[in-house]
């Protein structure tokens, strides 16, 4: 497999990410989509666990119920939002990006990856990676139910930083795209073991 197989992938170069793919793509066990009961934060990389969220699909239009956070998420937020609603703790246009990017993992039962540029008060502009992947309920009908995450940042030196934030970008990935990834990113070395 060449390396351009790996770079097929936009988040080839963050290691929170491949991780997270890694570890979904284990969890399917020859499945197209890994149920919840599959999937176990302490099987994860350590490293893993701060950046992680799941969500589920709440039956109220986009909204999605936050079941889990890790840390770095919480502190990021500035509090523990998990049991709570899309809806009870995002507003306006950032609340429909956000459940526009989950409402499409679950109606496409596709992973996405997302990049967008946010600012915070402490570190100025930064860049926010997202792999958001879909997991189905544990009954039999396949439908996604799940979603699981994880983000990563970056911050940009100052003299770089956009004077306006960047138009978010999002990718569909096809689950084959990130087997190969993942097995690239396996053979050079770049996941960790639980």
């Amino acid at each position: 497999m060449s390396p351009k197989a790996l770079q097929s992938l936009p988040f080839a170069d963050d290691r929170i990410l491949l991780n997270l793919a890694a570890y979904w793509s284990a969890k399917r066990g020859g499945e197209r989509l890994p149920r919840r009961r599959e999937i176990d934060p302490l099987d994860m990389p350590r490293r893993l666990l701060p950046h992680l969220s799941l969500a589920e699909a709440t039956g109220e239009g986009t909204t999605i119920r936050y079941r889990l956070l890790g840390t770095e998420l919480v502190m990021r937020a500035g509090r523990d939002h998990t049991g709570k609603t899309s809806a009870e703790i995002l507003e306006g246009a950032y609340r429909e990006y956000i459940e526009g990017l989950y409402a499409t993992v679950i109606g496409e039962a596709r992973p996405l990856y997302a990049e967008s540029t946010r600012v915070w008060p402490e570190e100025g502009a930064g860049r926010v990676r997202r792999l958001l992947l879909p997991v189905t309920g544990d009954d039999l009908t396949g439908r996604v139910a799940f979603v699981l995450a994880a983000q990563s940042w970056s911050t940009e030196p100052e003299s770089d930083a956009p004077r306006q934030p960047a138009m978010p970008r999002q990718r569909l990935l096809t689950v084959e795209a990130m087997e190969k990834g993942v097995l690239q990113a396996t053979f050079r070395g770049l996941l960790e073991s639980p």
